[in-house]
């Protein structure tokens, strides 16, 4: 059940995080869309490793 919450709460996370990028360009265009979700992978990637130094 924690694995269920995890997932809810990552996707949530995810969720807010898009809207806030979408809402503060008003405009998509094609390439940036593909360039922001790379970003946003790197994102959650750097997120699910804990810093290594």
């Amino acid at each position: 059940i924690l694995f269920l919450q995890l997932g809810f709460t990552l996707g949530n996370v995810v969720g807010m995080y898009l809207a806030q990028n979408y809402d503060v360009s008003d405009h998509i265009h094609i390439p940036n869309l593909a360039k922001k979700l790379e970003e946003i992978k790197k994102d959650l990637d750097a997120k699910k490793k804990p810093p290594s130094c």
